[in-house]
This record gives structure tokens, sequence and C-alpha cells, in this order.
């Protein structure tokens, strides 16, 4: 059946589903404290929120009103962040004394209120930097430029001004060299076909003067390559390469903090955060520091200057390796420079580090596993152009990957950025949907994308951070939001025990990324194409981590078919469409293969090694070991498999890459899940063939282990219930689900084990989630299938379980087959009486109206820009046969825009805030006459579509604010006049379903 929602007192729901002996002793102390706080999350599982403070205009009245609102909503913390100023005055200056004296009382608030606090170490915004930054200390990028000339000639000739483009990213690439940067070097070579003869590249850096280049070129077609030192658009970022610029930046703001919060740095303020590496960068660059050439030079034997070239144009056979070696230097100058200074100086201070380490020049995988809490990003359905089941393998992934690699267990997340291009359209569902993915992706701790800290009470469009979703007080489903950080907390809290289980290793492209380019170096964790790998590994049951050079050369290590990196073990490694491969990378892969380990590569097959230090060597070695490793594809399905050692290897085309529709294949028929099938078994198996689907479009889950029990968070990502079976890999263990939304668990009566797999019926609502967790060594009295709704208990006599329908039903339990009949199930009651609506707030003159039929308010006029609460009430007779023992009743109102909370005969009864949601109403709904309220709350979007102005600063607000600063916004102004309006209100049929007991 679809989702029950009940919400009697939680704790008394939970406590009596598991107080039986199957699943609860009183020695299991382990046990009872996962069950209770499951119920009762710690505080430090709530979801916490960015809290943008607009030039930091705030009183500490603000303040403590808007941490009581985010309490009184289940927030558990607040990440303090300074933002560029919205109004014309009241603004306080940040790192300021005015600030600092807000910001101890935004600390002590939140500690009186058991919440914590974590400072954005960047500002105003997310970028680390200041107008205190040095000029010789600031954030740099190297960009090129160039001349042709004819030789043999006497050259005098002035610089070219004009940016040589990103071949990759021409449109966005900048035009032109300012006449204030800096000359690096430069570097003549002679081209044939564009393409630049390595041995003839020369260094005539002194033959410059003023801009201009006098040189005797000599025979043949030469380009005289300038590469110039440029200080970005936003000029006072810290450059992040700089060991003594990032100590002076890291020490100079940390001082500040530290002197201003003394003890509670590290208690209330819990983590010092930075953001993704947004450091400014024009698109034809690379950052650069000037110890960059020494570091190389140290790394890889030869100097760089006379290799530049390379990063911009073809230079024969090494452009590839030194584009590799420059991006090695400029990761583990990256590390060291930024990860390691910060982080040392969290640590020696007692406070956390936190940070989003996409975007940059390092390794995201290993800068994940650098930080005390790594954060991900990246929305399912962002834009409104992405699936909710997003199968993407995008930051999520990267972060979540270096945190299992290099053991840490809390993994963060910065949630909802642009659902949608217009902000104050998300629902709370949609909220929910984008989180499961996040889950499943491997988040524990949430962070709203947010809060933003506005003086004013309503709405002001022109005035805030735009890609933020308003979750805040001004949004009209605000006061619902506790549903959604309840359920988050549950999550997070389960999440966090044990540890995650994967079976799948994926090689990490980033090598051979960088042997691509080395320009732009934001783009690498997306510019690499993995085609179909995603949904073919998430949709069919695999659990999978990225894995990096790093963790493979030193932490690997091989034990029969698990390739063991750090505490995790795999049971397959994939090579996904990778040419270049660091060799000693390779070495490993062969000892695992030999030693008994599955690896699958995936359109090729490494053919080239990393670096120039002793290329042509490795060269031949990777291309001997990919040799003896893979058999070459044949065959119409392209598939090569070989026994090598004692492990297997595959070669298989058209995984990726599957650009021609008739190289794709269902589930059940694919080559690829074949292969993987032989040697793995999925940890959540589907059966698409007996479901009659060609593949699964929605199921999504996670897994963790612990000791003696395993967790699965299953969520169901689309517009569809299901009712099947499904297999996890966990035998010898008994099954119970628990419920996020509520709190409440109860064990499962209905499995059965196969061939190491436990099967359990999977039955979820559209877009519901749920738990599933087996505790090793149990054993209870249970069903291998049956025809009720759901089992509540079997013994050796009889099973006890729920139906909604009348006739015969069997039970198998054990091999036997148990009949009964079902007799007088009272069939559902479609609510038909007329509904009285009104709508009614402080901006919407109060419309009431009365109900035939139930429709949306967009389809009035005078109700479609109405955002707010509307309130239904109708009466109805409940026959008495409907009010029996042995009878329970759920209430399912159907489609709903978008929330709506249930008051029945006076008591509320719940909130439905998912489509497919139902309310047990057992107990309130009585024999004849019932009244029935309807609470329904839509969006915001709906009102601020029908503005035909923006509100001004409120006037009791002008003497402290003045006046906006940006009264005709642009992204604003699209938001006048928007459609399609999200249907709004209570939409049915309202129905109550009546569930008989029936004993078998």
């Amino acid at each position: 059946m679809r989702r029950v929602v009940s919400h009697r007192l939680v704790i008394f729901t939970f406590l009596l589903a598991i107080s039986g002996p199957a699943l609860v002793s009183a020695a299991d102390d382990a046990r009872q404290n996962i069950s209770e706080g499951f119920v009762n999350p710690p505080q430090d599982c709530r979801p916490q929120t960015r809290w943008w403070w607009l030039g930091n205009a705030v009183t500490k009245e603000d303040i403590s009103r808007q941490l009581r609102q985010m309490h009184a909503q289940g927030i558990g913390g607040a990440e303090q962040i300074t933002m560029a100023p919205e109004y014309e005055k009241g603004n306080v200056p940040y790192l300021s004394s005015g600030y600092f004296d807000l910001l101890k009382h935004a600390a002590a608030e939140a500690r009186r209120l058991d919440m914590t606090v974590s400072l954005n170490f960047g500002g105003p915004g997310w970028v680390w930097g200041g107008d205190w930054i040095p000029q010789e200390e600031r954030n740099q990028t190297l960009l090129s430029s160039s001349i042709i000339v004819q030789g043999p000639a006497r050259i005098d000739e002035a610089l070219s001004m004009e940016a040589t483009i990103n071949p990759r990213e021409p449109i966005r690439s900048f035009r032109e060299i300012k006449p204030g940067d800096r000359l690096v070097a430069v570097v003549a070579g002679k081209t044939k076909d564009g393409v630049l003869d390595p041995e003839s590249l020369q260094v005539v850096t002194d033959r410059v003067r003023t801009g201009r280049i006098t040189w005797d070129a000599p025979e043949g077609s030469w380009r005289i390559m300038a590469f110039w030192s440029a200080i970005p658009y936003n000029g006072n970022a810290v450059n992040h390469l700089d060991k003594k610029a990032m100590a002076h930046y890291v020490e100079y703001v940390g001082q500040k903090y530290s002197e201003a919060l003394g003890d509670s740095l590290g208690r209330t303020v819990e983590s010092l955060f930075g953001d993704s590496f947004e450091v400014p960068i024009y698109r034809n660059g690379f950052y650069w520091c000037d110890d960059l050439p020494a570091v190389f030079r140290a790394r890889t034997g030869y100097d760089l200057i006379p290799h530049l070239p390379a990063l911009w144009w073809e230079v024969g056979d090494l452009s590839p390796k030194v584009r590799y070696d420059v991006n090695d230097a400029l990761h583990r100058m990256g590390m060291e420079a930024f990860f390691d200074t910060f982080v040392s100086w969290c640590k020696a201070h007692g406070v956390e580090s936190r940070v989003q380490p996409y975007g940059f020049v390092t390794d995201n995988i290993e800068g994940a596993g650098a930080v005390d809490i790594p954060e991900m990003e990246v929305t399912a359905g962002e834009k409104d152009s992405v699936p909710w089941f997003d199968t993407r393998i995008s930051p999520r992934e990267y972060v979540a990957s270096g945190a299992h690699l290099y053991g840490r267990n809390i993994v963060s997340v910065e949630a909802y950025t642009y659902i949608h291009w217009q902000p104050y359209r998300a629902t709370l569902e949609e909220l929910k949907l984008a989180s499961d993915v996040f889950l499943r992706a491997g988040a524990n701790r949430f962070n709203n994308h947010g809060f933003i800290a506005s003086p004013e009470p309503d709405i002001a469009p022109t005035r805030g951070f735009y890609p933020a979703i308003h979750i805040s007080p001004d949004n009209v489903w605000w006061p619902y939001y506790h549903v959604l950080s309840d359920y988050l907390a549950r999550c997070c809290y389960l999440l966090r025990q044990g540890k995650f289980c994967a079976d799948v290793a994926v090689y990490s492209p980033l090598a051979n990324q960088w042997t691509i380019d080395a320009l732009n170096a934001r783009r690498w964790t997306r510019d690499f194409d993995w085609g179909d790998l995603g949904s073919l590994l998430i949709g069919n049951g695999y659990g999978f981590d990225l894995v990096n050079d790093d963790a493979l050369q030193r932490l690997s290590s091989v034990d029969g078919q698990s390739l063991k990196l750090g505490e995790m073990a795999y049971r397959a490694l994939i090579v996904p469409n990778i040419s270049a491969m660091p060799v000693e990378s390779l070495r490993r892969v062969e000892a695992y293969a030999a030693q008994g380990g599955v690896v699958i590569a995936l359109e090729r097959v490494p053919e080239t090694s990393c670096g120039m230090r002793n290329w042509q060597v490795d060269d031949r070695e990777v291309r001997d070991i990919s040799a003896r490793l893979f058999e070459a594809p044949v065959g119409r399905d392209g598939s090569g498999k070989r026994a090598y050692g004692h492990g297997t290897t595959y070669w298989l085309k058209t995984v990726i890459d599957r650009s021609d529709l008739l190289e794709r294949r269902p589930s059940a028929l694919d080559p690829f899940l074949k292969a993987l099938r032989n040697h793995v078994t999925p940890d959540m198996a589907l059966d698409c063939v007996r479901e009659g689907v060609r593949d699964n479009e929605g199921l999504s889950f996670i897994h963790r282990r612990q000791a003696q029990r395993d967790i699965y968070f299953v969520t169901n990502l689309q517009d569809r219930a299901v009712d099947q079976p499904a297999g996890f890999h966990v035998a010898g263990a008994a099954p119970s689900q628990w419920d996020p939304y509520s709190g409440a668990a109860h064990a499962l009566y209905e499995y059965q084990e196969r061939d190491g797999v436990t099967y359990v019926s999977l039955r979820l609502g559209p877009y519901e989630s749920t738990f599933f967790v087996f505790e090793k060594g149990e054993q209870r009295p249970h069903a291998v299938s049956s025809s009720l709704a759901w089992i509540e208990s079997v013994d050796d006599k009889t099973v006890t379980g729920w139906t909604d329908r009348e006739g015969g039903h069997a039970v198998n339990v054990g091999g036997a087959i148990r009949r009964a009949q079902a007799q007088q199930v009272p069939a559902p009651l479609r609510l038909s009486a007329p509904w009285r609506l009104v709508l009614e707030s402080p901006v919407f003159k109060r419309y009431e109206t009365q109900l035939d039929e139930l429709a949306s308010w967009t389809d009035l006029p005078e109700t479609k820009h109405f955002s707010g609460t509307g309130v239904y009430t109708t009466e109805f007779s409940l026959p008495e046969q409907y009010i029996q023992d042995g009878i329970r009743l759920y209430l399912d109102l159907g489609a709903v825009g978008n929330v709506a909370e249930v008051i029945l005969n006076g008591k509320p009864v719940g909130t439905v805030w998912i489509r497919g949601q139902r309310l047990d109403i057992s107990g309130h709904a009585r024999s004849g006459s019932n009244q029935i309220v309807v609470r329904v709350t839509n969006t915001l979007i709906n009102r601020v579509s029908g503005l035909t102005e923006f509100p001004p600063v409120p006037q009791d607000l002008q003497d402290r604010l003045g006046h906006g600063l940006n009264d005709t916004h642009s992204p604003a102004q699209e938001l006048l006049g928007f459609t399609p309006l999200p249907r709004s209100g209570l939409l049915g049929p309202v129905e109550i379903h009546p569930y008989k007991r029936l004993k078998i």
C-alpha cells in the first residue's frame, strides 16, 4: 500500500512496534540506543542553514528573532556568511568591531538555543580574499597571446595583446591582455601544419623591451608566444596556491575570529567553512603562482617555462605530458598551500574544517579526504532540466568517495541551489526529492540554501540572494518546514551509523583529464563524459565509489577478489574510457586482477602513461600491461573477456558511448551488467523482467553496515507507486522497516532468503522513502509471500494482517499455503459534499466561496495570485460499519498543491506534504456526522507573479536602512507575470480507505 503517516505520539508508536523479543532485548543496549536516536535524533543531525547577512545590515534583535524562528522549525545551526549590501544604510563592514559584536551575539543566542554556528571563512561573499590582501599575494591567472612571423628575418614587433582562446570554451574566453598584466615569459617555436616542433622551443624573454620583441627568427614559420600574469575581475581574492599568502590570510582572518569568539570557537562555533573554489579565473587561462616553476622543476626534473606553449597549443607528442605535469604540480601546491594551511589552523584552534573541495586545481577526492567535513553540491532536478532520478556522476560522488576512502564519516551538502531558475517556486516535496538524491549519494548532514537575514518581514524580490530557495519565514510554507527537518534528521542519523558499503570501485578519470587540458580547472569534475555509467550502476542496484590515484597507489591492498582502499573493500574495478593512466596505478590494477580481482575497462584501455619523466619507457609499459590484461572486444556487443591470473578482466564497447539508440539494451540484456553480475551480486536486486519493465526508472538506495546490522535507505524517485520484490545482499538477518517521516518502526513478517540475498516486498508510494534494517543472527516466524496489504504478526498457528478487499487471501509460510476469506470490508468512501473555501492573508482580501467540485486556485482570475493558506471545510457522514474493531481508516486527499494540514472533528490528524501520503484517522473519525477542515498552503510564486511593482523598504525601516540598491534587479523582473503557475489548493479526490484485520 502507499505510505501511511500517523501523527500520534511518535515515541509510543515506535516503542510499541519494536518492543517484541524479535527486535529488542534488554541486553541489546546498542540497538536500543540507535532506536532512541532515530525517534529523537541528536541536534547535530538536524539540518543547518546558510544565513546570508546582506551587508551585515542586521541588529541583535534581528539575529535573536531569526535564530528562534530557525529553532522552532527544527533547524540545528546556521552558517553565517557576509554578502554584498542591499540597502543604502545600516551596513556593518566585514571584520569590523561592529561585525564581531553582532557575531558574538549570534553565538551566544545559538548556545542558549542549543544550536551551533558555522562561519564562512571568505568574505564578503564566498571567495577567500579582501581589500587587505597585498597585491603580490592576490590570485593570478596565466594568459597567453601570440604572433606568427616568417623567417629568416629580423623581427621587431609588438607582442600581441589579444588573448589566446580556450578551444573548449571559445565563446567564454577572455579576449584581451590588459595593459597592467605582467609579462612572465616569451617563448618562440617553429610550426608546421599548426603543430609546434618541441625541439625548436626557445625562451626569448630577454629579447623583449616595453612590449616589443626584437629577435632574429631562423628560417620557417614561427609562433612567438607571450605569457602574462593577470589579476582577474574580482581582484582581491587571495592566491590559493601561494603558501605564504595563504598563511597570512588564515592567520589574519582566523586571529580576528579567535580573539572575538574566544571559547565559542570549537564549541558553539563548530566549524569554519570554505565554499566551492569559485576563485576568479579566465576560462582561457590557468591559476598561476610565481613559485610554480620551482615546484614544477622539483617534481618533474625539467623546466616549465620553455614548455608553457604545450598548455595552449599542440607541441608534438609532449603536450599531454606537460599538461599532466603542470596539473599535478598545481594539485600538490593547492593541497599544501590551501588545504594543509587551513586544516592545520583549524586543528590548532579546536574547530572543525568544512570545505567544498571542487572547482580548483586539486583532486576533489583527495581534497575531500583532507578536511574534517567535506561538503558536496549539485541539486537533482536543477533548473527544471534534470530529472529527480538524477544519476549524473558529479561533485556529489567525488566528495562522498573522498570521505569514504580517507575515513571521514560526516559528509555535508549545500542543498537546493537552483531547483528552479525562479526563487519562490520550490515546494517542500521538491526539497525532499532533492534531499533523497543527496542522501543516496552519501550526504548525512544538510546545509539549506538558505535563510536570508532580511530585517524585512515580507518578501523583497529585489533585495536578496537570488539562488536562495527562501527556507525562511517569508515563505508561506515555512510553518511546515519542520516536517522536512524531522525527516532529514532521522535520515542523517541512520546514515551516520557504521560504514558506507559499496561493491564497485570506479577509477577516477582525473589523470586522464589532466593530460587533455590545463585551462579552467573549475570544469574538471564536469567535463568527463560518463555517458550511461551512472544510470547503469545506480539503476541496477550497485553502490560505487570513485577511486583516485593517490588512494590506489598509497592505500591499496588485495585480499582475494577484494580491492581494499583504506577502510573500504570493493569487489570489482571499472576503468571508464581512460586513454592515459599513471603507470604505477596501472601496475596496481594488474596486481589486483592477478590476485583474483575483476577489472572492467569501458570503451578503451590505457595506452599512454602520464607525465614527462621516463615517458617513453612508461608508455611502453602501459601498452604492455594493457595488452596482457585485456582481450580486444569482438561481436555485436563489443565484448572481450580474459582470465588473468586468479581474476577476470573485460573490455567492453558501447557502455559509456551509446549515441546510437540501437546500442542500448534493457537491464536484463545489457552486456556490461551481465558481465558485472557474473561476479558481483547487486546490493539491491530488482527483477525488471518480472516487473515487465525495461529498466529501473526511479528506485535508488544507499547501504551502511555496522557489526551486526545492515541499514539500507531506499527511495522511489518517480511519480508512480511501486509494489515489487527487492533483494538485499544480506543473509542470516531479520528485516525491519523504519519510517523516517514519523520515527515509527516495525518488524517485517514477509520476506525470504535465497542464495545469500534477502527479498522483501518493496511497497512505496510516489516519491516515498524508507529504511530497511537487517539484524544479523535474528530469526522470526514469517511468511514468504502473501496477498495481504501488510502482515503485523506471524506465529505457529496464525498469520495476522490487513487487507482492503473482500475475497480469498493466501499466505505462504515455509512452503505451507494458508488461506482465508475476507468479508465485510467496507468500500472506499469519497467525500463528495460541497466544500466551503476561505482564502485570506495580510496582503489578500478575504475570499469565500462554496465549491461543488474541487479545482485549483489558479483557475480563477480573482484567486490565481493568492499565496498563503486556504481553509476548506465540509461535513460527511460515516456509516457505522466503518467504525468497528479490526477496521483502520486512512484519509487520502488526492492531489494537493502543496501542503495540507488536516483537522478532523476538532483534532489535528497530520500533514500531507508529499503526493501519495495517507493519514491514519482511526480513532478520530466517528460513526455519523464528521467535520473535516483542510488547511492548504501553496507557494510564493503565485503572489510574486502577480506583482505590478516591487515592494519598497517598509516605512518603519527606512530610517535605519534607507532604500534598496536594486529596484530594477533584472532577475527579479523575470518573475513578474511568470507562468505557468503551479496548481494550488485541494484538488482531490478526497477519499477514506478502510483496511480490515484478517487472521489466517
